[in-house]
């Protein structure tokens, strides 16, 4: 008992670094220091710009027989993960009673986590540098399930389904590449090396103050919802990554893939479930409701499944 309780201590503290930055960007946002376009603009620097330069620079690692088992143990685990999360997701929607019209927002939330926005910054300060390679190709299959699979769950397939052009985004774009890079063993020559390196380095701090002021504009009193959104974000932060750990952790069990995928399985609610909910005419208020419970309680829940499954 001491030691979980000290090791939840070590990664609360991990954790504490973060939500003091998300402080920072909601006493911002507060302050009107940052406004929502200040706030859209430093998200597109972060996707297309620093989010892409940490890939690359992550993915530049020797190639070996270890590196290359543990890629292809990373890619099974996430089909894995998946389709677990695919299962929850409905199997929660039906206990819920949720109505056909928020089914798609209820059961999008659930698969899709923030991988990206907090995925990056969490695994790097809880799992280390080393980890980042495998979150790239984590984000990978995320990336072509979100544009595909995930549209359809909004949509009602009313779309006309999958469109390949989705995929053509610098975050996939730079897996791609730097994992071309890795398999030709290919290394950056400096000063380009460490311009990338420098730029990845400050997607922590920016993400984090940008989820504080995306928060900052949600009012908290009518974010909290009915008792389906907390449910909801109960099953996204404890049921799916419990479940993933006691079925998969076993059978996927070295110790930084399995820890990569049980910090992505305990991710909150994706922070642009209401952009893709808004944008394909989904309810993006009840969206915006999951993101907010869900990203509030992760910072209470991500220490925790750190300490206990990790």
């Amino acid at each position: 008992m001491d030691s979980m309780v000290t090791d939840f201590l070590v990664v609360a503290d991990q954790i504490f670094i973060l939500v003091l930055l998300i402080a920072v960007g909601y006493a911002a946002a507060s302050m009107e220091v940052m406004d929502t376009r200040a706030t859209r603009g430093l998200s597109g620097l972060l996707f297309n710009v620093t989010i892409p330069a940490l890939i690359i620079a992550a993915m530049q690692v020797p190639i070996t027989p270890a590196r290359i088992a543990d890629t292809e143990m990373l890619l099974l685990a996430t089909g894995a993960f998946f389709a677990l999360s695919f299962i929850v997701a409905r199997a929660a929607s039906k206990a819920m009673s949720i109505a056909p019209s928020e089914k798609g927002v209820y059961e999008f939330a659930i698969v899709f986590g923030s991988v990206s926005f907090m995925g990056f910054p969490v695994a790097q300060v809880l799992l280390g540098d080393e980890s980042l390679f495998y979150v790239a190709l984590f984000n990978i299959v995320f990336n072509i399930l979100l544009f595909s699979a995930g549209i359809a769950m909004l949509t009602g397939e009313r779309e006309g389904g999958f469109d390949p052009k989705l995929l053509i985004n610098p975050g996939i774009a730079a897996s791609v590449a730097g994992f071309v890079l890795f398999l030709g063993s290919v290394g950056i020559p400096s000063p380009f090396i460490d311009a990338i390196d420098l730029l990845g380095g400050i997607t922590t701090p920016l993400a984090m103050i940008i989820v504080g002021a995306m928060l900052a504009t949600l009012p908290a009193r009518e974010m909290v919802g009915d008792w389906r959104i907390w449910a909801a974000s109960a099953v996204i932060l404890i049921v799916i990554p419990v479940i993933y750990c006691c079925l998969f952790s076993p059978i996927f069990s070295d110790p930084l893939v399995d820890g990569v995928m049980i910090m992505m399985a305990a991710m909150p609610a994706a922070a642009g479930t209401a952009v893709f909910a808004e944008q394909y005419g989904a309810d993006a208020r009840l969206a915006s409701q999951i993101v907010f419970v869900s990203t509030i309680g992760s910072l209470v829940t991500i220490p925790l499944i750190a300490a206990v499954l990790l």
